[in-house]
């Protein structure tokens, strides 16, 4: 079986435009993980597109290396590529439909997409979108607002958080005060592209799942290390595998996502804000690999991408043989 693995950043989705070292560093490790884990395997044969300026990855053999050089239509290489597939596994941003594109172009070859279903990918892209599917089932999640209709800030909060509906991560996010939200706005060039959000203290976490139509399973839960300077957020990396009282109420939680977002499959990314006061509230879904990804195997000796194949034909089998934390570094 050929597997044509994906990672936007590193394998040539930025041709011709800088690389940001943070999300190159982050792809680099997630793809690192996952050829780990599918050489792990019988009866595999990688295809592994890699963008002409990053290192290959441990592990892979020249021939399992397409070179993607400045000049490449990476759409047009994955669709070619995507002839001798069969099973694509991208990590890509959801940001600008990225995320949904690549789905609906395997689907459009007749290949088998180891994602959720394109619906369920439009509205994990979207913060707004998400927010109003969590809304309809009462799931507690942080409030966000259209930044277009929120000029009196969500519920007076003192500290606010502006960010981009579609974006990535840490990036395009911006804490300001209440006071700053009219000149924030005035500064944007395009202010219907946002969302609005209260800034909530507490610890920044995230859950890793695996998903199937409706069903959900909790792999581990996670710590993400944010700073914040001068209104900015960074990712600096994260605690995998994190030791919690709270597994049962976030079992109930992902049950509950499962259920509001059917579509959701394959390995899913839920980042949470655990508030003192309100309690944890989902703060966004990434149906994709994370940077938590990156230490599972490790910190649980759960093969991932295992069970993200099994899942194809049956229920996952996660039996940890180990319970460490282990720390991944981003920045």
């Amino acid at each position: 079986m050929r597997i044509l693995v994906f990672e936007f950043i590193t394998g040539g989705g930025l041709v011709g435009q800088a690389l940001p070292a943070s999300l190159a560093t982050e792809g680099r490790l997630m793809l690192q993980a996952l050829i780990a884990e599918l050489k792990c395997l019988d009866d595999l044969q990688l295809c592994v597109p890699l963008d002409e300026r990053c290192a290959r990855p441990d592990m892979l053999l020249p021939g399992e290396i397409v070179t993607v050089s400045a000049a490449c239509d990476i759409f047009a290489l994955l669709r070619d590529l995507l002839t001798q597939a069969d099973l694509f596994w991208p990590i890509a941003p959801e940001s600008d439909g990225m995320l949904q594109s690549l789905a609906e172009l395997a689907l459009a070859a007749n290949v088998e997409v180891l994602l959720s279903n394109p619906a369920a990918l439009s509205v994990c892209a979207n913060k707004y979108a998400t927010y109003q599917a969590l809304k309809k089932r009462m799931i507690p999640a942080v409030a966000t607002d259209l930044l277009s209709e929120a000029e009196e800030g969500i519920g007076l909060a003192d500290k606010l958080v502006v960010k981009i509906a579609d974006g990535v991560g840490c990036l395009d996010s911006l804490q300001i005060d209440a006071e700053q939200l009219p000149a924030a706005i005035a500064e944007l060039t395009d202010p219907h592209r946002y969302v609005l959000q209260p800034y909530i203290h507490g610890q920044a976490a995230s859950l890793s799942c695996l998903f199937k139509h409706g069903q959900a399973w909790l792999i581990c839960y996670n710590h993400q290390q944010i700073v914040l300077q001068l209104g900015r957020f960074s990712l600096q990396g994260c605690l995998v595998n994190v030791q919690t009282d709270k597994l049962n109420f976030y079992r109930n939680l992902i049950n509950e996502i499962a259920e509001a977002l059917p579509g959701l499959w394959g390995y899913v990314g839920i980042d949470v804000i655990e508030s003192a006061e309100l309690g944890p509230l989902v703060l966004e879904i990434n149906p994709r690999l994370t940077s938590s990804y990156v230490g599972i195997r490790q910190a649980t000796g759960i093969n991932v991408a295992e069970q993200v194949l099994r899942l194809r034909h049956a229920e996952p089998v996660l039996l940890a043989n180990r319970n460490e934390t282990v720390q991944i570094h981003i920045n």
